[in-house]
This record gives structure tokens, sequence and C-alpha cells, in this order.
């Protein structure tokens, strides 16, 4: 639902501009939110159990070495 009012508010928001740029500027706007939402979710929620990517080999805080401090771990 929330990629839906992001693409609707883009496309309020451009409403005079070409079609082109509305697709566009609709485009990253969805793309940038189901971005954002797939990193919280990954934030939040972890390595999913069994997943073939998850070695095990993380320390003990389940923080792995290279993951970056910007990011909610």
């Amino acid at each position: 639902m929330g990629a839906v009012s992001v693409a609707a508010v883009a496309r309020r928001a451009t409403l005079r501009r070409p079609r082109t740029v509305r697709a566009a500027v609709q485009l990253v706007a969805v793309l940038g939110i189901l971005s954002a939402l797939t990193v919280w979710f990954f934030a939040a929620r972890g390595t999913l159990d069994g997943y073939p990517g998850d070695t095990g080999l993380c320390p003990a805080s389940n923080i792995p070495p290279w993951w970056p401090r910007w990011l909610p771990a």
C-alpha cells in the first residue's frame, strides 16, 4: 500500500510535466520506497533461517564485521 501511495503523490506532484518525466519520477519514487522497506525488513528481522547465504560465521552479537555502521543492526 505504501508504494501505491508514493506513486500517487509522485504523480500528483508532476501533473503538468511530460509523460516521460511523470513515469520516471513515479518509477524512482516506488523503487526508492521498496528499497527502503527491504533494508528496514532485513535490519528489523535479520537473515531468515535456512537462507543459503547465512554461513553462521557471525560473531556472538550476530552482526558481521563488514556491516555498515549507518544501517541499524
